[in-house]
């Protein structure tokens, strides 16, 4: 399988199952032509004055957004061949330090206390979750730091870090935290 085929495949699945619910999953990796257009592209953290090339911080793989309200309510960044620990902070700095997230380059995607950032990173050692636990609570105070300086991607309500084995077993967790994701956003799923 292909970098990035994974996130596709599990993107696709996500796409098919909330999308009669209200929801809109963009996400990056699939092949064109084999998705709607407006549901692929880059996801993008940012900061400065405005958005360009330069003041790109870091990519996401997929974000759920309501359709009625254009909240972000899950952002998602899938690391399908690591679970170490300055990749997994890499991503949540990357994503909390910045001004905001852009899909397609010209779309805003609304963040707030309801948008939850999840982290998957593939993992076959049962042992690690102590270090995924020990790094949960370090992201989440940078994330109240940051929050206190009017970072506004800090203003994110909850981060998730989680370890995945194989893609039955990424699908079933990434379904179970976007669930959560939407239901402590006010949502119903």
């Amino acid at each position: 399988m292909t970098l990035g085929a994974l996130t596709a495949s599990v993107a696709i699945l996500l796409s098919q199952e909330l999308s009669s619910k209200g929801f809109d999953v963009l996400f990056d990796h699939a092949s064109k032509g084999t998705v709607p257009p407006e549901t692929l592209g880059k996801i993008a953290s940012w900061f400065g004055p405005e958005y360009n090339s330069i003041t790109r911080l870091g990519f996401l793989d997929m974000a759920v957004v309501s359709k009625h309200t254009q909240k972000a309510l899950a952002l998602v960044e899938i690391e399908e061949t690591t679970d170490k620990p300055k990749v997994l902070l890499g991503d949540i700095l990357a994503t909390l330090l910045g001004r905001g997230i852009k899909f397609q380059g010209n779309r805003d995607l609304r963040i707030g206390p309801w948008t939850t950032l999840i982290i998957m990173g593939r993992s076959r050692w049962p042992s690690h979750q102590a270090r995924i636990s020990f790094l949960l609570k370090q992201a989440e105070e940078i994330k109240d730091k940051l929050d206190k300086v009017s970072t506004p991607n800090a203003s994110i309500g909850r981060i998730v870090i989680d370890l995945f084995r194989d893609e039955k077993d990424l699908l079933e967790r990434l379904r179970r935290q976007v669930e959560t994701a939407i239901q402590n956003a006010g949502f119903e799923n």
